[in-house]
């Protein structure tokens, strides 16, 4: 009996010594720093784990207190400690950081936590630490918190709208550009909206996104138009997301992009190109045209004059010339429209434009029309004065016959200052002072539809034989070959104001218009006339025009012609048209004043595209826009002549300042 109790006894001690054995190598191989503290806190032992995290030995840990080897400890770390062993109880989760002896901007990160022991064989308390290494979750915890502000910095201050929505249309997670967007001034404004039924200008396009997003997962660069909540439109490039699981069911999210300003630069531009187009043709018609009717004219009125004896025959001479005019009238509006019509550019006021128009327009609008004027100071433009002249005419007859049964037309100007900022949204408008003139009526105003086109050549709204459809064709291309730009606005039954704007001089003086008009005496001469156009037509018109003025005229059909003729014979001026086969009137002219120094030259041509450099450094040139007639031609050669006979130290009238663009 006793020797079974003895065998038990030595089993008993064997598997004791194993347990022991077990958890002493359990607490000497432990990844998590193990130690046990005495009743003051302080360490009796701790494993190898423990003396790693520190960069100790074991030993050194003896006798030292918690707060000895974690300097940074809770607040009322002790006292909750203590509260929790004097219960018996544990304290777990106590976040502890400690910073590396060999690198002291190394921190480590741990969980703390503390167990009442059994007591200790001189009646004292002992507590169990085990410190757990949380370094890694914590630097992730930190990397994903950072991301998050990150991310919701950048969502925050996008110049995209961010958004999510529900199933049932409501909307969340906003931010302040998708709020913007829709014109939202607070997050409470914008929850309250139902994306589904309050956004989507088409629902039936909102039907087909969502559901191509459904069935893809995502969607990309789709555009649409939303409803602001001022009940302004808004258009937007969209990029959805089918998002499942959430709090609110399936959600999807959105990005927008506000495309509204990008939209309206590609109207303009693509409003531009087409009527770069229709110039283009329109100027090239013209120009061929021009030949044509300047014949016509000058045969027409060569007939007459030869002919004022007879009158049946006069008369039918001055029914042709009248209808040559009237053709001619529609070349130099398609011209003024493809911004092809030559232009003799003076400083000029328009304000005195305006007031000079006054009297004709009292007569022309009728009396049932209100005619207002308020003028602002305005700088000198650098315009040519017949052309303007015509865009205000044109304005105010288009703006008379909106108002058939009367009205009000106002016409305003002022000085506008044009920034870089809004020269972005209007492409080709360059910043600097402008000369502004505004001119409105209370008429019928005009549909967006109508607007679109009311510059488009031979396009009316007028009953048929009551407009030509040129007149505001010919306002937008004068404008625009001043270098200025305009604008319209107007509505149906609202009226219309018409804004154009040329660029101001910077120091230029205005001069009078006003021009004196020799008699057929005044215009006859002697001289000896250089004449070269390849139009045999014309060429022959001009020769027995000038001839029968008493000019002596030397005729050639090109430059390389021109020239031959002034071999053996000096010319007193010359007549030359500037696009010519073999040798054009530029070339021409600058050998012929290699011969001849100082020999006044008269340019003739009725499209700008015919201009060069070189013809406009010619300082001794005058211009003569096709088609002319023989009395036109003969009272230039005559100034020119007498310009150089009076002053020959000085340019000839209108040279300087001539401009063929």
């Amino acid at each position: 009996m006793i020797t079974r109790l003895v065998e038990a006894d030595v089993e008993n001690e064997q598997k004791l010594q194993k347990q022991i054995a077990e958890l002493d190598s359990l607490f000497r191989n432990s990844p998590n720093g193990v130690g046990v503290l005495d009743h003051q806190f302080r360490f009796v032992r701790v494993n190898d784990a423990m003396a790693r995290f520190h960069g100790r030995s074991p030993q050194s840990f003896v006798d030292r207190s918690v707060a000895e080897l974690f300097s940074e400890l809770p607040d009322n770390f002790f006292a909750r400690l203590s509260q929790a062993i004097g219960a018996n109880g544990p304290l777990l989760d106590v976040e502890l950081s400690l910073k590396s002896a060999n690198d002291e901007s190394s921190t480590r990160h741990f969980l703390a936590h503390f167990y009442p022991l059994n007591t200790t064989q001189d009646g004292g308390e002992s507590t169990g630490m085990v410190l757990v290494d949380v370094t890694k979750r914590k630097h992730a915890d930190e990397a994903l918190r950072l991301s998050e502000a990150r991310y919701r910095d950048v969502v925050e201050h996008s110049v995209y709208g961010v958004c999510r929505v529900g199933e049932t249309g409501t909307a969340n997670a906003a931010n302040p550009a998708m709020r913007l967007i829709l014109g939202c001034s607070s997050a409470e404004e914008f929850a309250a909206l139902n994306f589904f039924r309050d956004v989507f200008r088409y629902p039936d396009q909102q039907s087909q996104i969502l559901a191509e997003c459904k069935t893809q997962g995502s969607v990309h660069n789709v555009e649409a138009e939303w409803r602001r909540r001022d009940g302004g439109l808004v258009a937007v490039r969209l990029h959805l997301r089918s998002l499942s699981g959430g709090e609110d069911g399936d959600t999807v999210e959105i990005i927008a992009e506000d495309v509204t300003e990008l939209r309206a630069l590609e109207r303009q531009l693509q409003h531009a190109q087409k009527f770069e187009a229709i110039g283009q043709l329109a100027g090239g018609i013209a120009h061929d045209f021009n030949n044509v009717i300047g014949a016509i004219l000058g045969w027409a009125e060569l007939g007459y004059e030869q002919n004022k004896t007879n009158g049946k025959t006069a008369d039918r001479f001055v029914r042709i010339r009248e209808q040559a005019e009237r053709a001619a009238s529609l070349t130099r509006e398609l011209l003024a429209f493809a911004r092809r019509q030559v232009l003799q550019p003076r400083p000029i006021d328009l304000n005195a434009v305006v007031n000079g128009l006054i009297t004709f327009l009292d007569r022309v609008i009728g009396k049932d029309i209100e005619l207002e004027v308020n003028v602002s100071p305005l700088d000198a433009i650098k315009a040519d004065l017949t052309q303007v002249e015509q865009v205000v005419m044109n304005l105010c007859l288009n703006a008379r016959d909106a108002m058939p049964n009367g009205g009000r037309l106002l016409i305003e100007s002022g000085m506008v200052e044009v920034d870089e900022s809004y020269t972005r949204f209007y492409p080709g408008v360059v910043a600097g002072r402008y000369a502004a003139l505004s001119v409105s009526d209370s008429g019928s105003g005009m549909d967006a539809k109508t607007i679109e086109r009311i510059f488009e050549p031979f396009f009316t709204t007028k009953e048929a034989g009551k407009g030509t459809g040129l007149g505001l064709s010919t306002v937008y291309g004068i404008v625009k070959q001043h270098g200025g730009f305009l604008h319209v606005y107007s509505e149906a039954g609202q009226g219309s104001l018409f804004r154009i704007y040329f660029p101001a001089m910077s120091g230029g003086v205005a001069v009078s218009s006003s021009v004196a008009v020799p008699t057929i005496s005044e215009m006859r001469g002697t001289e000896t006339v250089l004449l070269a156009d390849d139009h045999e037509s014309i060429r022959e018109m001009s020769r027995q025009a000038l001839t029968s003025l008493g000019y002596r005229v030397l005729c050639a059909a090109d430059g390389e012609e021109a020239l031959r003729l002034c071999e053996q014979q000096s010319p007193q001026v010359a007549v030359l048209d500037v696009v010519m086969p073999r040798m054009g009137g530029t070339a021409a002219a600058e050998k012929l004043l290699e011969r001849f120094p100082g020999l006044p030259v008269i340019f003739t041509s009725g499209y700008s595209r015919d201009r060069d450099e070189r013809t406009a450094k010619l300082s001794q040139a005058a211009y003569l826009q096709k088609p002319y007639s023989p009395t036109n031609l003969g009272r230039l050669v005559r100034e020119v002549l007498d310009a150089e006979k009076t002053e020959p130290e000085n340019e000839v009238k209108g040279e300087d300042d001539s401009d063929f663009t």
